[in-house]
């Protein structure tokens, strides 16, 4: 074999950026973001210059150097043997491995600091529409790229790094240079819109939309910009209303403008004090209701009104004032409707009636003097009614002298009371016949066995007896009769004139 078989296999060199224009041809100025096959290829690019001079300088094997033993002296027998070449092989042009591992770590960051380069590029050209606005600066960093390109073919990888770092540094630049344009056109535009100034809002919004389409506060912006004529007749409206007075109005509008845009500048303190004004309004409604409600004696009404009144402003003098009067006025209604009523339960003798309903007018004062005589009235014929009426349904009792006495004393009192309706005056005289009944006695024969043990009540042990007569008062009475050896005898009797002869004697035997 000849010196050039073992010379070193190297793999071939490429451009990298492919950014150079062919010879002889114009540049052209490419404006528009790279469409998604040309985002492929260049995806596609990047991974053969990986392959290339990553991958495959692993897979190379060195040259292998053969060497011949010389035939044996004297031999006479086989072909002739070649000539005895060298057994040292020239490399001279190999660097040291360090030297070699230095190199090949260069070569590796050039390489991944062109990978930043076009990651940066097709940011710019597919994200930021840097053609638009930044055509020039795009260009320079592309012919720092290409400038890397040639150094690294030529292996001059040190060169070659710094050149793609420019060119990425360039892009980066670029990239923020980009990013302030974008930034200084949002905040352009959300100030114009502040200011109501449709022109310069929809100018920096598109301004913004050139580098970043698919921006949302731009596009917002600019839908908002659209509205502004709206917007801003809506606001002069609103105005008119509030100038008249009309709050309630001047709210509504400015709650149109909410649903519009509720970021128009100014909105939110223009509805607070639209707020304010219909607060106003409907408080100096309350109370105008309320004096009206309180005029009328609609004393709920009246309350309620000023309740709300005091909702809006807690601690209003006027609208406690108006409680207060409430309060009064209606205290004073219903005290002349009870004392009406009270009157009238009198006049038909229902005193328990008239005695609640006084009592009804003292729960809300219980000064008032005209109450407290009508229920000490009312209290006192209602005892009197009611001791008479017993009287009346239980006559019988009168026998008892203690019960005739107190019926006598009931009588007296009755006969005091005033007013003396229908009711009292057929009472009194009821009782009067009936102490006058009862209170005469008459002749009541008592006959016995002369061995039984008589016990009269109301009068006393008797004794045994055939016959016994007594003067008594009318009325009820029990007779008792006991005898040794048999069964007491107990006896109800009514004592009345011309009665027949009482026999009670003790029989029956145990």
């Amino acid at each position: 074999m000849s010196d050039e078989e073992f010379s070193q296999i190297r793999p071939k060199s490429v451009p990298l950026s492919h950014v150079e224009p062919a010879p002889g041809q114009p540049v052209q100025r490419q404006r528009r973001p790279l469409p998604w096959l040309q985002l492929l290829l260049s995806a596609v690019v990047i991974g053969l210059l990986v392959l290339v001079f990553v991958v495959v300088p692993d897979f190379i094997d060195p040259p292998v150097v053969t060497t011949h033993a010389p035939a044996p002296a004297g031999s006479a027998s086989g072909p002739e043997a070649p000539p005895e070449p060298d057994s040292r092989i020239e490399a001279d042009d190999a660097p040291p491995p360090f030297q070699a591992l230095l190199r090949q770590q260069t070569r590796e960051k050039a390489q991944q600091e062109l990978a930043r380069f076009v990651e940066l590029q097709m940011q710019l050209e597919e994200s930021m529409q840097v053609g638009q606005w930044g055509l020039d600066g795009l260009d320079e960093a592309k012919a720092l790229a290409t400038q890397g390109d040639e150094q690294f073919v030529e292996e001059d990888f040190e060169a070659s790094l710094a050149s793609y770092r420019a060119a990425s540094d360039a892009l980066a630049e670029l990239i923020q240079t980009g990013t302030g344009i974008l930034s200084d056109a949002l905040s352009r535009g959300t100030a114009a819109l502040d200011d109501r100034d449709q022109a310069l809002a929809v100018a920096s919004f598109e301004q913004a939309l050139t580098i970043d389409p698919e921006n949302e506060d731009a596009q917002r912006g600019l839908a908002r910009a659209g509205l502004l004529p709206e917007v801003v007749d809506l606001l002069r409206e609103a105005k008119n209303h509030e100038l008249a007075g009309d709050f309630r109005a001047a709210l509504e509008t400015y709650e149109k403008i909410q649903a519009l845009d509720a970021r128009t500048s100014g909105l939110t303190e223009a509805m607070a004090a639209a707020g304010v004004g219909v607060s106003d309004m409907r408080f100096r409604e309350y109370l105008s209701d309320g004096f009206q409600a309180m005029d009328a004696e609609r004393f709920e009404a009246a309350r309620s009104a000023f309740d709300s009144a005091l909702k809006l402003r807690p601690g209003d003098p006027v609208a406690l004032g108006g409680l207060e009067q409430v309060a009064e006025r209606k205290d004073l209604a219903t005290i002349r409707g009870l004392r009406a009523s009270a009157e009238g339960f009198e006049a038909a003798e229902d005193w328990r009636q008239a005695v609640e309903e006084y009592e009804k007018v003292l729960a809300l004062d219980g000064n008032i003097q005209f109450a407290k005589s009508g229920r000490a009235r009312a209290l006192a014929q209602e005892r009197t009614s009611i001791t008479l009426g017993n009287i009346i349904a239980s006559p019988d009792k009168l026998s008892s002298k203690s019960l005739y006495g107190q019926a006598g004393d009931i009588l007296r009192t009755a006969r005091t009371l005033e007013p003396r309706g229908p009711k009292l005056a057929a009472q009194i005289s009821r009782v009067e016949d009936l102490l006058a009944t009862y209170g005469t006695p008459v002749p009541v024969t008592f006959r016995s066995d002369n061995l039984t043990e008589i016990t009269l009540s109301t009068v006393g042990r008797l004794g045994t007896f055939s016959e016994k007569q007594l003067s008594l008062r009318p009325g009820a009475y029990t007779v008792i009769g006991s005898r040794d050896g048999c069964r007491d005898v107990r006896e109800s009797i009514l004592v009345r004139p011309d009665m027949q002869p009482v026999e009670i004697r003790c029989e029956e035997t145990f």
